[in-house]
């Protein structure tokens, strides 16, 4: 995974033994992390790539067809791995959107998801999100670029 900031950007790895979901090591800007702090990393940075695993009601705030829509399914490419993604956008922008609670703007919205072959996991493997919550702005874009799914 490559993370761009401001122009900048970081590199991360992981190996993970999906076969007992251990992270087995993380690495990033030259550190190399395992055991606990691997799975601690992993955690952080791919979260959002994995989010429906923990938080599958989570998922359904962006899959609401009150504001979003499903624009169909097609296969895509992982690097060398492929697998059929599902992509939602706003129904409209500027979209507004009140979920528990919260009241959200959004002039920009795409998510892509899919379940890499060989897992069951739902991954978000696009999520581009611009506009207001709270008072606060925001435009972040997270992208999937190459997965490897060893058995």
């Amino acid at each position: 995974m490559t993370e761009v900031t401001n122009g900048t950007s970081i590199s991360f790895s992981f190996l993970v033994d999906s076969n007992n979901d251990t992270v087995l090591s993380a690495s990033y800007s030259g550190y190399t992390f395992t055991g606990t702090e691997a799975k601690t990393e992993f955690d952080a940075i791919m979260g959002i790539f994995g989010l429906n695993e923990y938080f599958s009601s989570e998922l359904g705030v962006y899959t609401d067809p009150t504001y979003f829509t499903n624009q169909g399914t097609s296969t895509q490419m992982f690097g060398t791995v492929s697998f059929p993604v599902t992509t939602y956008a706003a129904n409209s922008t500027p979209e507004s959107i009140t979920y528990c609670g919260v009241s959200a703007t959004l002039t920009a919205f795409q998510l892509e998801v899919g379940t890499p072959p060989g897992t069951s996991l739902p991954f978000i493997v696009l999520l581009h999100i611009a506009g207001t919550s709270q008072g606060q702005s925001l435009d972040i874009t997270f992208q999937l670029v190459s997965i490897t799914v060893r058995s």
